[in-house]
């Protein structure tokens, strides 16, 4: 048994560290999906909790929505600048020894005006952009300490009249300590390149490994993110629960040219909660904000 848990533990890893190397055999598409969801993790800094089973969990690693007595729901909704508009849907439940988990969401920029090359006052039309993607997650305590997750979906991208589509894998792993210490490594959107409009692009993959600590009232995580162009990028964050009702959260994200900080909150009543996260983007974008409803399914 231990010889198998080492193994699962090496071949996760080895996976992790081989994701994180420079690819550049594609430009990345589906862009949208590199923003991830949930008012609570957007608000820390866009990383996971790694103490909570989370139902927005499943977007940063399908291993941290273990340990789940009952199941849970939540629907984000995230307003951008330029028409842009995100909704998610979010389920985790256990069943059999295992938990499981289904995301969908849904991006999309509306009213792009359509032109050709010669310049006029009026668009020859107005189209939209939609990027939509499905996944399936299974997660599993292996040990107290070693758990595991995995997930495969659906990748669609829509602009105007043309279309994509691409399958999509992930793979996710936490090591939790008995003093609040916890570890993790996860990929996401891996999958093959496709073709979009005779251009050669290829699935939004994210390499995320951090670390969280959770001690009482207080949730502390740091991650570093690797995005399939080779960008790397520090995400930390935190979270603290204030007489059972109240949680307030910050974070702060390094190397992105639009975002730095966020900040936000979460109340909760009997099996419900409201999150609210705000990012201000800069280069004059303007400010986000993004909502998040979850309820505890009993």
């Amino acid at each position: 048994m231990k010889q198998t848990i080492r193994y699962t533990l090496s071949l996760t890893i080895g996976i992790l560290v081989l994701l994180c190397l420079p690819l550049a055999a594609s430009e990345t598409g589906m862009i949208h999906l590199l923003n991830l969801t949930g008012a609570r993790q957007v608000a820390m800094g866009e990383v996971a909790n790694l103490h909570d089973p989370d139902p927005f969990n499943l977007e940063y690693n399908p291993a941290t929505i273990t340990g789940l007595e009952h199941g849970r729901a939540g629907f984000s909704h995230n307003e951008f600048f330029l028409n842009w508009s995100t909704n998610s849907l979010a389920i985790i439940f256990p069943a059999a020894g295992y938990d499981f988990g289904v995301h969908l969401r849904v991006s999309s920029i509306g009213d792009i005006e359509a032109r050709d090359e010669t310049p006029t006052t009026d668009p020859l039309y107005l189209f939209d952009a939609t990027d939509f993607s499905g996944k399936a997650f299974i997660a599993k305590a292996v040990t107290p300490r070693l758990h595991i997750g995995a997930s495969a979906g659906l990748l669609l991208e829509k602009i105007d009249v043309h279309r994509a589509t691409a399958l999509a894998l992930g793979l996710g792993a936490v090591y939790k300590l008995d003093n609040g210490l916890a570890f993790h490594g996860s990929m996401a959107n891996i999958g093959g390149d496709f073709s979009y409009i005779s251009q050669k692009q290829s699935t939004p993959k994210i390499f995320r490994a951090g670390a969280g600590y959770h001690r009482k009232d207080l949730t502390l995580s740091a991650d570093y993110v690797n995005i399939k162009s080779g960008d790397g990028h520090i995400h930390v964050g935190g979270e603290y629960f204030i007489d059972e009702m109240l949680f307030v959260r910050a974070g702060y994200q390094t190397g992105y040219d639009t975002r730095d900080i966020s900040a936000g909150a979460g109340f909760v009543y009997n099996n419900l909660r409201i999150d609210y996260a705000f990012v201000p983007y800069k280069n004059d974008l303007g400010t986000t904000h993004r909502f998040a409803l979850t309820i505890a399914l009993r």
